[in-house]
């Protein structure tokens, strides 16, 4: 049986108490992130670490979720997600940003469907469709934007089932649980195979999302914090982000 919170969960990889005795603070850093971004940031951190030894340790989960952890942590130096989210976040100052590159908002369904454009997701077999948190969720709130501009919310939203974050609704899709569901781009070109596919949402349907991290201030820094912000302007980055769609 589907069963969802009204909260994000947070994943951490890694530990953000316990190092090795032979590693300093200065060879690593937190980065928390929308979880919708998850996979290529995760990809990101570990070529990273890969080329210059440093360990990029990382909090996962709705944005809303995400700015209340770094405003309550000084451990946590990068923050990534919505530019706009991040520019109004209150009591986080950011010294500068990364631009990992344009979100796209898609509907995914499940495997024994397939759909061809968006709208679909008013046909009658479609009848379970996931979204992230309308409030908090980057794409929860795009696919609220998309379901109002098209004018379809009064036909689909007696179908939506709400839960916290992307890869909740992409597990969902996967597990058959729910028909389609509004997830980004990166998430479900992460999924592959395990879903039926995705159409892509006309980005005038909703406000643009544009992916960066955010730096925070120069006393909160340290050399793997100021490495990663580097490495994101690589080709070897560059690659990854473009092929989870950013």
């Amino acid at each position: 049986m589907l069963r969802h919170t009204g909260f994000a969960v947070v994943i951490a990889v890694g530990s953000l108490v316990t190092t090795p005795a032979t590693q300093s603070h200065a060879d690593e850093a937190t980065l928390a992130a929308g979880a919708g971004f998850r996979r290529p940031i995760a990809e990101l951190a570990t070529a990273y670490k890969a080329q210059s030894g440093h360990t990029i340790l990382q909090i996962y989960g709705h944005m809303g979720q995400v700015t209340a952890q770094a405003r309550d942590s000084s451990q946590i130096t990068l923050v990534c997600g919505d530019r706009a989210v991040l520019q109004n976040a209150k009591g986080i100052d950011f010294d500068r940003t990364a631009r990992l590159g344009m979100g796209k908002l898609v509907v995914a369904y499940r495997k024994g469907l397939s759909l061809t454009k968006p709208e679909d997701v008013t046909r009658d077999d479609i009848r379970r469709i996931g979204i992230p948190d309308q409030a908090n969720a980057i794409y929860g709130k795009a696919g609220r934007q998309f379901l109002e501009r098209s004018k379809l919310a009064s036909t689909v939203d007696a179908k939506l089932i709400p839960v916290a974050t992307v890869p909740q609704v992409t597990s969902y899709v996967v597990s058959g649980e729910v028909d389609a569901g509004f997830v980004n781009a990166t998430d479900a070109i992460g999924a592959g195979s395990n879903i039926g596919g995705f159409v892509e949402v006309d980005a005038r349907l909703y406000e643009p999302v544009e992916v960066v991290c955010g730096v925070r201030g120069a006393e909160k820094t340290s050399p793997a914090t100021d490495g990663f912000v580097n490495f994101l302007a690589t080709d070897q980055a560059r690659k990854i982000l473009e092929r989870y769609g950013l």
